[in-house]
C-alpha cells in the first residue's frame, strides 16, 4: 500500500479543479498506484502524481497518458484540457515523451516544421479528429494549404502517437523526372523504425508485410505528402487502429477504396481577412476594402496570401491600394507572388504540366470566357474537368456540383499559357 496522496492544492484555481477531476477518474478506475499507471503511460510516477496535485495544469501528453492509464475517454479529456488552457500545447522539456524505447532504439520524429500562424480550418480539423481507423486523404486545389492542414493536425496528434512520426514527400523534385517509388519510401521508413539492414534484402512483398506488422503493433503517425498517384501509396496503406496514416495530394486518388476523404477548399473570406490583418506590419496603409481586394486577387489561397504578406513585410511603409492598382494595371500579380524558392507561377506550372493536351485546351477556354463561372460543361468535357480538378486547377463554386470556377491566379496563368501556345504555333498556309 503506497503512502496516502497529499490533498489537492486548492489555491490552484482551475488547476485544482482539473486535478480533482483527474483524481475522481483514478478513483473510478479502482485507484491504481502511480507506479502501476507509469508502466503503461511512458511517464514517471512522479510526473503522473504531479498532474493530480493541483499546483499547475499538466501538459496535454501527460493528461492523456494519465487518462489512458485510468481507461478514460481521451477525446473527452482532450476537449476538457483545451477548454481550460485555451489550447496552449508547448511542453516543458522535462515532460516530453522520451524519444527512446526501452531497447535503446530512437523514436522517429520526421515531421517537418510545424506551420506557424495557422488560420481557420476548424471544420476540417474537427472532421480529422473524428475517430476513424482508415487512412485519410486530404485533397484540394493548388495552393490551398493542404500540407499545412495535415501538419497542424499531425502535431496535435503526435503526443498520442507514442512510437513516433514518419513523413515522406512523394512528389518529384526539380531534378527528377519521376517521383520516388513506394519501395524507396518503405525502406527508409523501416530503417527509421529500427529494422536492421540485413532484413531489408527480402522481396518487396516481405518488406511491405514487415512494415504493416510494425504499424499494427505500434502507435505511429504517418504523413505521405504530395502523393502522385494511387500506385505510389497502395503498398504503404495499413489496416490498423493503433497507427494513423494521412495522405496529401492534389488528386482525389479515387482508385483507393476504404479510405476517408477530406476535400480542402480555399479559405473563407473571413479567414483570409484574418490571415492578412494578423500578418500585415502596423505601418502598412490598408483600408478594409484593400484587404478584401488582396484576398480576392489571391483567390483566398493560403500559399498566395503567405507569399504576398512576406513580400509586403519587406516594404513596411507600403500603401496596399497602390500595390493592388499596379497589379491590376500591369497584370503582374503572378510575377510578384514569389519569394525565395516559393513561386505561385511555378506551383501552377507544376500542376499544368501533368495535364493532357485536351485538358490544357479546356483550361485555356475556361480562362477566356466572360465571368468567373464556366457554368455546366458538356458531357464530353466532364472527364477533362475531372482532370483539371485532380490537378488542383479547377474548383467547384457553390452550389455544387456546378458551375466550375477558376481562381483569379489560375485564370491569369492559363491565359499566359494560352498566349504562349498561340505564339509558338506555326502559321497554317493560307490563313
Amino acid at each position: 500500500m503506497g503512502r496516502p496522496e497529499k490533498p489537492v492544492n486548492n489555491a490552484g484555481g482551475l488547476a485544482a479543479q482539473f486535478a480533482a477531476n483527474l483524481r475522481q477518474l483514478r478513483a473510478q478506475a479502482g485507484n491504481p498506484t502511480y507506479r502501476e499507471m507509469a508502466r503503461s503511460a511512458r511517464f514517471s510516477s512522479s510526473v503522473l502524481s504531479s498532474a493530480a496535485s493541483g499546483n499547475r495544469i499538466p501538459s496535454l501528453p501527460v493528461t492523456l497518458a494519465f487518462v489512458a492509464a485510468c481507461r478514460g475517454d481521451k477525446e473527452e479529456w482532450r476537449q476538457r484540457w483545451l477548454a481550460v488552457t485555451g489550447g496552449y500545447t508547448r511542453l516543458p522539456t522535462r515532460e516530453r515523451t522520451p524519444n527512446r524505447r526501452s531497447d535503446g532504439q530512437q523514436y522517429p520524429a520526421q515531421l517537418p516544421q510545424r506551420p506557424r500562424g495557422f488560420i481557420g480550418r476548424q471544420r476540417e480539423l474537427a472532421w480529422l479528429r473524428t475517430p476513424g481507423d482508415t487512412p485519410v486523404i486530404i485533397s484540394g486545389p493548388t495552393g490551398a494549404g493542404k500540407t499545412d492542414l495535415a501538419l497542424y493536425y499531425a502535431y496535435g496528434q503526435a503526443a498520442e502517437m507514442t512510437d513516433g512520426q514518419l513523413y515522406a514527400d512523394l512528389g518529384a523534385s526539380h531534378d527528377e523526372e519521376e517521383p520516388p517509388s513506394p519501395y524507396d519510401i518503405l525502406d527508409g521508413f523501416l530503417r527509421a523504425l529500427g529494422v536492421p539492414g540485413d532484413q531489408l534484402s527480402g522481396t518487396p512483398g516481405y518488406r511491405v508485410g514487415l512494415y504493416r506488422t510494425l504499424l499494427a503493433e505500434r502507435r505511429l503517425l504517418v504523413v505521405l505528402d504530395n502523393v502522385w498517384d494511387e500506385r505510389q501509396v497502395r503498398p504503404l496503406l495499413v489496416e490498423t487502429d493503433a497507427s494513423k496514416t494521412v495522405l496529401v495530394s492534389r488528386k482525389r486518388l479515387l482508385g483507393l477504396r476504404d479510405v476517408r476523404r477530406l476535400h480542402v477548399k480555399p479559405l473563407t473570406r473571413a479567414d483570409s481577412v484574418t490571415m492578412i490583418t494578423t500578418a500585415l506590419p502596423p505601418s502598412v496603409v490598408a483600408e478594409p476594402d484593400d484587404v478584401d481586394r488582396l484576398a480576392d486577387v489571391c483567390g483566398d489561397l493560403p500559399l498566395a496570401l503567405d507569399i504576398a504578406l512576406r513580400r509586403i513585410a519587406l516594404r513596411p511603409q507600403m500603401v496596399l491600394r497602390q500595390l493592388l492598382d499596379g497589379w491590376q494595371q500591369n497584370g503582374s500579380a503572378l510575377s510578384w507572388l514569389c519569394i525565395g524558392d516559393l513561386s505561385m507561377r511555378e506551383t501552377l506550372r507544376s500542376a499544368y504540366l501533368t495535364l493532357s493536351q485536351p485538358a490544357r485546351m479546356l483550361l485555356h477556354w475556361l480562362a477566356r470566357i466572360t465571368g468567373s463561372d464556366a457554368g455546366p460543361l458538356r458531357s464530353d468535357e466532364d472527364e477533362l474537368a475531372d482532370e483539371l480538378i485532380d490537378a488542383g486547377l479547377l474548383v467547384h463554386a457553390p452550389p455544387e456540383p456546378a458551375p466550375q470556377r477558376l481562381s483569379p491566379l489560375v485564370r491569369a496563368f492559363a491565359l499566359e499559357m494560352a498566349g504562349a501556345m498561340a505564339r509558338d504555333m506555326p502559321l497554317v498556309a493560307g490563313s
